[in-house]
């Protein structure tokens, strides 16, 4: 975690939020442990004051929403002094073999998991991918909506997929009107702009956010301390060209929007 901090400084950042992908009731191997979470906590707290004066520092998570299995609501351990929660969908439905649909990985995986669950229907499992992130919104428990397209990452790869396609903008734009109407704000997710050209949500959703005034927090949703910044310059650009001029920034009281 200090490393994330020593690249922070160095890239003069004034603020920075960790949010590791919070315990589940089952193991992956990327989500963080549970009997791992009371350290995340103690690290934090110690470069909190290490570091006071020189970076504000805050302590979220990304909270994965599992449908009728795990929310942000969670009673699995103590969320008290979480100061902020970030809720994405990257599992779908269950597996013959255990486990569930993931969204995520390389494609070649997805494209088996693909064929086990959904028949090689993408459209089936884009469908879905929206139905369960609805009902994320719906439960609730978070403030900020993670990478909310993120299934075209993998989908652009399928046969039948496209995100110009009149049926995958009807399901974004239902989604950020549900996003709206719920009063959330959304990431706007720098992580692949610089390798794919892409952001989540896809570029060319900005101007629908813009119409429907939905904050936005950028965020480059790095797992490499050295990638914080990517995609920023270019993405914040975006931003502007789309008419979005302002983001939401987190203090010690709370939520602000900012020009930028």
């Amino acid at each position: 975690m200090e490393d994330f901090v020593k690249f922070a400084l160095a890239k003069g950042m004034r603020k920075f939020g960790f949010s590791s992908h919070a315990p589940l009731p089952f193991h992956t191997s990327w989500n963080m442990n549970l009997d791992d979470f009371p350290c995340y906590k103690k690290e934090f707290y110690r470069l909190k004051e290490k570091y006071v004066g020189q970076i504000e520092l805050f302590l979220g998570l990304e909270v994965d929403y599992i449908e009728g299995v795990f929310d942000a609501n969670t009673d699995l351990y103590d969320l008290s002094d979480i100061e902020y929660k970030i809720g994405s969908v990257h599992y779908l439905d269950p597996l013959p073999e255990g486990g569930f649909f993931s969204i995520d990985g390389k494609f070649s995986d997805f494209k088996k998991r693909l064929d086990v669950v959904y028949n090689g229907d993408i459209r089936q499992a884009v469908e879905r991918y929206f139905e369960f992130s609805s009902n994320m919104v719906r439960k609730g428990g978070f403030e900020i909506v993670g990478h909310m397209d993120k299934i075209s990452q993998n989908g652009m790869n399928c046969s039948g997929f496209n995100v110009k396609e009149k049926w995958y903008s009807r399901l974004v734009t239902d989604y950020l009107e549900l996003i709206k109407a719920h009063g959330l704000m959304i990431e706007i997710n720098t992580k692949s702009y610089i390798w794919l050209g892409i952001t989540y949500p896809d570029i060319q959703f900005f101007p629908i956010i813009k119409e429907l005034d939905i904050p936005v927090m950028v965020n480059s949703d790095s797992h490499h301390p050295d990638k914080i910044t990517d995609g920023f310059d270019e993405v914040f650009k975006l931003l502007k060209k789309a008419g979005i001029n302002s983001v939401m920034e987190l203090s010690e009281n709370g939520w602000n929007e900012v020009e930028f």
